[in-house]
């Protein structure tokens, strides 16, 4: 399915807008399953028109169908995005802006978990040129179709794992696997905090979220330790539409502020030890700078 970059504009009617209420555009990146499937659901039956950022175009088609009908909702759009590739990135963000025009809600939903060895087009190591990289590049690309968009808000979806994420940026791409997903975690936190500045996020509302331990794809490769570990979580495992209800939460809940940690629904406090000003600083200087250079 395809729109004109004047059906951004155009006023529209629907279950949950109301006639005469413009239409809401959100990106769900990772949305052909798990929780990004979910969450799209829910952007869907709120009215938004929802566009499913995939790599895997053959799902994320068939995942759009099935919410549209689900959802009684007919505008849900698949469209390809590969975090892994700036190319890609570019590519999807051009599109995008061709095709919609405005941007009001973005929930960063796609993430890896990767043994190691792994290695993005740009050379990243896997989990933190995904997670992290490709998140940071597709957001500052699409940063300036929330200029004219009233209330924008900015969705990353991290992990408690974060935690253990401690980091050096010289080492950035020399974790592997359980410590590597965790890193990219907490730079991504790291970066809902610095983006969440009112002077850099011009009234955009970005906050994070921990969907808590999902059963999803993501957990499910095949080595002897992954079985061993989710043997250990099964019993603490959620479903991904409960996992999706933080995300849905915050992307639509009128009146929410900015720069939250949230479990779910219920927005946490963060210990002080883990808000390293000079870390997040020297983290996002060091993506500004990777990313005008892989841009030139």
């Amino acid at each position: 399915m395809s729109i004109g970059s004047a059906g951004a504009e155009r006023l529209e009617s629907g279950d949950g807008m109301g006639v005469g209420k413009r239409v809401r555009t959100s990106v769900v990146t990772g949305a052909n399953r798990g929780i990004g499937k979910e969450t799209a659901q829910g952007l869907a039956r709120a009215g938004h028109r929802v566009v499913l950022a995939c790599r895997n175009m053959g799902e994320a088609e068939k995942a759009a169908q099935e919410i549209r009908l689900g959802s009684g909702n007919p505008e849900v759009f698949a469209r390809k995005l590969d975090l892994a590739s700036l190319d890609s990135i570019r590519e999807f963000a051009r599109d995008f802006e061709r095709d919609f025009g405005l941007l009001h809600g973005l929930v960063n939903n796609a993430g890896v978990s990767k043994l190691g060895g792994d290695r993005t087009a740009e050379g990243f190591e896997a989990n933190v040129g995904v997670n992290f990289f490709g998140t940071f590049a597709l957001t500052t690309m699409l940063f300036p179709l929330f200029s004219r968009s009233e209330d924008p808000r900015i969705v990353n979806v991290v992990s408690g794992i974060f935690k253990i994420g401690g980091f050096r940026i010289e080492k950035m791409n020399s974790y592997a696997w359980f410590k590597a997903y965790a890193v990219s975690k907490y730079m991504l936190l790291l970066y809902t905090w610095w983006l969440s500045d009112p002077v850099r996020g011009s009234g955009i509302k970005v906050n994070a979220v921990h969907p808590g331990i999902v059963r999803t794809s993501i957990m499910y490769t095949k080595t002897p330790l992954d079985i061993i570990i989710r043997l250990l979580l099964e019993p603490f495992f959620i479903d991904p539409a409960r996992g999706a209800e933080g995300s849905i939460y915050l992307a639509t809940c009128p009146g929410i502020g900015s720069g939250g940690y949230y479990e779910g629904c219920v927005e946490k406090k963060v210990s002080p030890h883990y808000l390293d000003a000079e870390k997040r600083d020297a983290l996002l200087e060091y993506a500004q700078e990777k990313l005008r250079n892989l841009c030139r």
